[in-house]
């Protein structure tokens, strides 16, 4: 038996060329299925998720921005224009030493962050103390360094 007869089908059943066809829109089937589900599906099995909080410290600000900071308590943070899982539950204000009527602000936040790769993230930034942080929300945003963390089960 040849494999390919005298009108060009396969083992005497398909034609090459049907063979072809089937073949190309089962790879595009699994193509569009992978994109759709296998990356989220993916991500749900190693979603690695912890409460979280942490404090992030925004050195020598003025007085008046420290009292609009303590308005944001409760609010959820912002990141790329999205809510995410966090929001703002202290807020506390020191004078500082540097400039008169400025302050030393330390906010508070409770979030729910992803562990991945050895890194914490909430929303897509890095958190870990030391690092810089872009507290935002719809009505505010600030940058300082993340000074305290804690992952409450993890």
């Amino acid at each position: 038996m040849k494999i390919i007869d005298e009108k060009g089908r396969l083992f005497g059943k398909i034609n090459l060329i049907d063979l072809l066809v089937i073949v190309l829109v089962i790879a595009i089937i699994a193509a569009v299925g992978w994109k759709l589900v296998g990356k989220k599906a993916a991500a749900s099995v190693s979603d690695n998720t912890h409460e979280m909080t942490f404090t992030v410290l925004f050195e020598d600000q003025p007085a008046e921005v420290a009292q609009f900071a303590e308005t944001q308590i409760g609010k959820q943070l912002v990141n790329n224009a999205k809510l995410v899982s966090a929001e703002v539950t202290g807020c506390e204000a020191v004078s500082s030493i540097r400039t008169l009527g400025h302050v030393d602000l330390s906010v508070t936040v409770k979030a729910t962050a992803a562990f991945s790769g050895k890194v914490w993230t909430v929303g897509s930034q890095e958190v870990r103390v030391g690092y810089e942080y872009i507290l935002k929300t719809s009505e505010f945003e600030l940058t300082g360094i993340i000074s305290d963390m804690e992952a409450d089960n993890g």
